[in-house]
C-alpha cells in the first residue's frame, strides 16, 4: 500500500511541476536555513565539552561593590588557589594561570614572535585532559624552564613534532632557555582557550599574598557528587573574610561551570570575547520560524489546491477508499516532497558552508554530527517536517463530502479560506519581526562603528613594544618616527584602548578637605606627555604632563570627567590623592587636570572612573601611539614598520590602527548582523515563494471571471487592484501585528549595549513598507500579467 501511495504522489508531483517547483523550494531552503542553523548551535552549546572532567571543573571569578563602584572580573589573585585547596575537601585539585607568557621564540636561524603562550602550574593538565603526543601530562610543568607546546608549534620550529620532545628554545630577547617537555595535540577550536604553549611558572611568581593583586585565573576540579550549589553556600564564611581584607562593602565569589564560560560569561579580563547565550536562543528561534515559514507554505498551496482535485477525492470514495486511505496518500506526497527538499537542502547546505563559515568563524561540515547520525537525523527530520506539512491538507481534504465531491463542489470552504489567511499573516508577522530585527541591529552597528569616542581612533596606530631595551629609547625613537611628514605625533602608554584590559587600582580621594576613609576602585592608565594630543583628546580642566615638571612623574595624576562627577567636585585642581605601593607605604599624588570623557573600552559599557598617571619607569612605555597624517594609511604603516624593525630587529613589528581593537569588542554583533540578514532573506524568499503560489491559484480559479470582467468594459488597473487587494490586506495586518513584538524584542537586544541608538516609530513602519512592497511587486506581477491575457481564450476555459 505504501508503494501505491508513493506511486501516485509521484505522479502528482510531476503532473503540478509548477506548484510542485514552489513547495519542494520553500521547504529545501527552509531545512537548509535550520540545518545551518542547527551546525552554529551544536557547535556553541559543545565547547569545552571534550576534557574527561569537564562537569567537575569550574573557574573562580569576583564581583565586588563599594560606595563609588564595583568590580566583575575573572582575574583572582594568588592566594586564591591556594586557601581554596587547603580549607574546603570538596576541592580535590586547582591551578592558576597567567596568560602573559608570550615572547619571542629562537631556535637555530629561526627567530619568530609567539603571544599565545601561558604561564600554568603543573597542575594544569590534571584539569585540562589534552593528548599528549609526547611527553607526560603528569610531569610536564614540574620544573621551572619547562614548556609544552603544541603540534602546529612544533611543526612551525622544528618541522616536525616527533623532534620537538626534550629540545631547548630560547625565549625574548634575553635568550632565556626553556625545554620543551611535552607536545600536545592543538586546541580544538571549540574551547573558551586558546594558545600555542603552556610555561610553567618560575618558583617566585605565585609567592604573592596580596589579595586586591588580582592578574591570574583560577580553576578548580570539584570531587565527584558534591553539588556546586552546596558548596557555594560553604563559601559564604570565607567570602566576608575577603569582603574585610579587601576593603569592599560587598564581595561574592562565583564558580562557574567550565561549559558555561563561552556563553554565559562576560567579565572583564576574558581570554577573549565569548559567545553569547542569547544569541544562540535567537538563531534557535530564527530557525524554527524559516522553517514553519516553509511549513506553512505548503499548507496553504495544498489546501488552496483542494478545489482541483475534489472529484479525485470523490471518485476515490466512491471505489471504497477510507479516509485512512486518503490520509495515507496526501501523508505520502507530503513526506515524498519533503525528502526531496531534504535532498535538495543538503546540496545547498554544502554548498553554502563556505561563506557561512566565513561570516560565522566556524569550521563546520555538513556532517558534523558523523555520517550515521547525520543520515538518521536527516531521515526522522523529514518524515517529521513531511507529517507536519501534510497532517491538515490530508485531514482536510480526506474528509470531503462523497456526493458534493463528484460534483466538484466543497462544504464550508469558508473554514479553509480563513485558516489559508491565517497562516499567510503568521508568515508575514514573522517576515516583519525579522526585518526589523535586522534592520534595527544595523543601525546599532553603524552607531557604535561612527559614534565619537572622545578622540582619534581611525588616525592612530598602535604598536606593541615587544624589547625592553628599545623602551628605554622612547625619545629618540619617537624622534626618529616625528622626521617623516607621515607622522603627525607619536606617544606611549601603558596599554592599548579598546581591549577591556585597563588596570584597576583602589585610590583614595580628598573630599570636603578629608580623605577618604573607603578606597575607590578606579580604572588608571599610564601615559606619557604627548599621549592626549596624539589622540586628541579634550582637557576641561588644568594642564597636561610636562616632561620639564620632574615631580609630575611621581607627584601628579590627571583624572576623567566622570570621576569628576562622582567625586562632587567642581574644581578638581589641587586635590589630594593618594593609593598604596606594597604592604606599608603611601603615595601621595595631587589632580593637575580633569580630561573630558572618552571610551576605553566597547559602548557595550559606560564610561567608568578614570586616574591616568605617568609611567614610574620605561617598562610600563610598552605601547607606542602614532597619529599619522590624514590619507597617508598605507605609506604611514609602512613607515612605521621599518622604523620600528631598526630600533628592534629580532621582533616583528605589530602595527594596526586603533579603531580595531574596539570593532573586535562586537564581533559577536557583527556576526549576528550578518546571520540575522541572511535568514531574513531566506525567510522573506520563503514567504514570497508562497504568496506567489497563492496568487497563482487565485487568478487561474478565477480566469473566466477575469475575462467576463475585461468584456465588460474593467481596466487592467482594477483587475489588478481586484486580485492585489485581499493580498494586500494580510500583509498590512500582519505588519500591525508585528511591530510591537518586533519593538519588545530589540528593545530587550539593545540592553546589552551602555550606549545605543533610540528606537524610533518609523524604524518599524520602513520595515513593514519594505515587506509589503516586495510582497505587492510579487502579488501584482501575476495579476497583472493575468489581467493583459486575452480574456477570450479566458472564456473558452472549461
Amino acid at each position: 500500500m505504501g508503494r501505491h501511495y508513493l506511486k501516485i504522489a509521484w505522479r502528482n508531483i510531476k503532473r503540478n511541476k509548477g506548484y510542485s517547483f514552489l513547495n519542494i523550494s520553500g521547504i529545501a531552503i527552509g531545512l537548509a536555513a535550520f540545518w545551518l542553523i542547527a551546525l552554529y548551535v551544536a557547535d556553541e552549546l559543545s565547547y569545552d565539552k571534550f576534557f574527561t572532567n569537564s562537569e567537575q571543573i569550574f573557574r573562580v571569578t569576583q564581583h565586588a561593590k563599594w560606595d563609588n563602584g564595583k568590580m566583575d572580573i575573572a582575574l583572582t589573585s594568588p592566594p586564591f588557589a591556594v586557601a581554596l585547596k587547603n580549607e574546603f575537601p570538596e576541592v580535590e585539585e586547582a591551578v592558576r594561570i597567567n596568560i602573559e607568557g608570550g615572547d619571542l621564540i629562537n631556535y637555530g636561524n629561526k627567530s619568530f614572535s609567539q603571544e599565545d603562550i601561558w604561564f600554568a602550574e603543573n597542575t594544569f593538565f590534571a584539569l585540562f585532559d589534552y593528548s599528549f603526543l609526547h611527553g607526560d601530562g603528569a610531569t610536564a610543568l614540574v620544573n621551572p624552564g619547562s614548556i609544552v607546546i603544541t603540534e602546529s608549534l612544533a611543526i612551525k620550529i622544528f618541522g616536525d613534532a616527533s623532534k620537538a620532545i626534550n629540545e631547548t628554545i630560547a625565549l625574548g630577547n634575553d635568550k632565556l632557555p626553556i625545554k620543551i617537555t611535552g607536545v600536545i595535540n592543538d586546541i580544538p577550536k571549540n574551547s573558551h582557550m586558546q594558545f600555542s604553549a603552556i610555561r610553567s611558572f618560575a618558583r617566585e611568581d605565585l609567592r604573592s599574598d596580596n589579595w586586591n593583586a588580582a592578574y591570574l585565573y583560577t580553576y578548580l576540579l570539584i570531587q565527584k557528587g558534591i553539588d556546586p550549589e552546596s558548596f557555594a553556600n560553604k563559601l559564604v564564611p570565607f567570602e566576608k573574610d575577603l569582603t574585610k581584607r579587601m576593603n569592599f562593602s560587598d564581595f561574592k565569589i562565583e564558580l562557574q561551570p567550565l561549559t558555561a564560560i563561552h556563553l554565559y560569561s562576560h567579565l572583564d579580563y576574558e581570554f577573549s570575547a565569548n559567545g553569547k547565550a542569547e544569541l544562540v536562543y535567537l538563531f534557535i528561534v530564527i530557525g524554527f520560524l524559516v522553517l514553519l515559514i516553509a511549513v506553512i507554505n505548503y499548507m496553504n498551496l495544498s489546501t488552496a489546491r483542494a478545489v482541483m482535485r475534489v472529484k479525485e477525492i470523490g471518485i476515490r470514495k466512491v471505489v471504497g477508499s477510507e479516509i485512512k486511505h486518503l490520509v495515507g496518500l496526501f501523508l505520502s506526497e507530503a513526506i515524498l516532497v519533503t525528502f526531496i527538499a531534504s535532498l535538495l537542502a543538503c546540496f545547498i547546505v554544502q554548498l553554502s558552508l563556505p561563506v557561512f563559515n566565513q561570516l560565522a568563524e566556524k569550521d563546520l561540515t555538513l556532517l558534523y554530527f558523523g555520517s550515521f547520525k547525520t543520515i538518521g537525523i536527516i531521515v526522522l527530520f523529514t518524515v517529521l517536517i513531511g507529517v507536519l506539512c501534510g497532517s491538515y491538507p490530508a485531514l482536510f481534504l480526506s474528509r470531503l463530502k462523497m456526493i458534493p465531491s463528484l460534483k466538484g463542489q466543497i462544504v464550508n470552504m469558508g473554514t479553509s479560506i480563513f485558516l489559508r489567511k491565517t497562516l499567510v499573516v503568521v508568515q508575514f508577522v514573522i517576515t516583519v519581526c525579522l526585518i526589523s530585527g535586522s534592520y534595527i541591529v544595523h543601525k546599532q552597528m553603524q552607531f557604535v562603528s561612527e559614534k565619537d569616542l572622545g578622540f582619534d581612533k581611525n588616525q592612530v596606530l598602535i604598536s606593541h613594544i615587544d624589547d625592553p631595551k628599545v623602551r628605554s629609547k622612547i625619545p629618540t625613537l619617537k624622534a626618529t618616527l616625528l622626521q617623516s611628514p607621515l607622522v603627525e605625533s607619536a606617544a606611549t602608554a601603558g596599554n592599548p584602548l579598546g581591549t577591556n584590559y585597563l588596570g584597576k587600582f583602589n585610590f583614595f580621594f580628598e573630599v570636603d578637605g578629608k580623605m577618604q576613609s573607603t578606597a575607590t576602585m578606579t580604572n588608571f592608565l599610564y601615559i606619557d606627555e604627548d599621549f592626549l594630543p596624539t589622540n586628541g583628546m579634550e582637557l576641561l580642566q588644568g594642564r597636561n604632563f610636562s616632561p620639564d615638571r620632574p615631580t609630575d612623574k611621581g607627584g601628579t595624576v590627571i583624572i576623567n570627567e566622570t570621576l569628576m562627577k562622582l567625586l562632587g567636585y567642581t574644581d578638581a585642581i589641587g586635590k589630594k590623592i593618594n593609593y598604596k605601593s606594597g604592604k606599608d607605604s603611601l603615595v601621595n599624588r595631587h589632580i593637575i587636570g580633569v580630561i573630558k570623557d572618552f571610551h576605553s573600552t566597547s559602548l557595550q559599557h559606560k564610561i567608568e572612573p578614570m586616574v591616568l598617571l605617568m609611567p614610574p619607569n620605561d617598562r610600563d612605555r610598552d605601547n607606542l601611539y602614532i597619529k599619522i597624517s590624514k590619507g597617508k594609511a598605507v605609506a604611514g604603516i609602512a613607515f612605521v614598520k621599518s622604523t620600528m624593525e631598526q630600533f628592534d630587529s629580532e621582533n616583528k613589528a605589530d602595527v594596526y590602527f586603533l579603531s580595531e581593537n574596539f570593532n573586535q569588542q562586537y564581533l559577536a554583533q557583527q556576526k549576528q548582523e550578518k546571520l540575522s540578514l541572511i535568514f531574513t532573506t531566506l525567510a522573506f524568499i520563503i514567504s514570497s515563494l508562497g504568496l506567489l503560489g497563492l496568487v497563482i491559484f487565485v487568478t487561474a480559479k478565477r480566469r473566466k471571471e477575469i475575462g467576463l470582467r475585461k468584456v465588460l468594459g474593467a481596466s487592467v488597473t482594477s483587475v489588478t487592484l481586484m486580485l492585489s487587494k485581499d493580498f494586500g490586506k494580510l500583509v498590512g495586518i500582519a505588519s500591525l501585528i508585528a511591530l510591537p513584538i518586533a519593538w519588545f524584542g530589540m528593545n530587550r537586544w539593545l540592553q546589552d549595549f551602555a550606549y545605543h541608538i533610540e528606537i524610533k516609530w518609523w524604524m518599524f513602519l520602513l520595515s513593514g513598507g519594505i515587506a509589503f512592497a516586495i510582497a505587492m511587486t510579487t502579488v501584482s506581477f501575476q495579476a497583472l500579467k493575468a489581467a493583459v491575457a486575452n480574456p477570450v481564450k479566458s472564456l473558452r476555459t472549461e
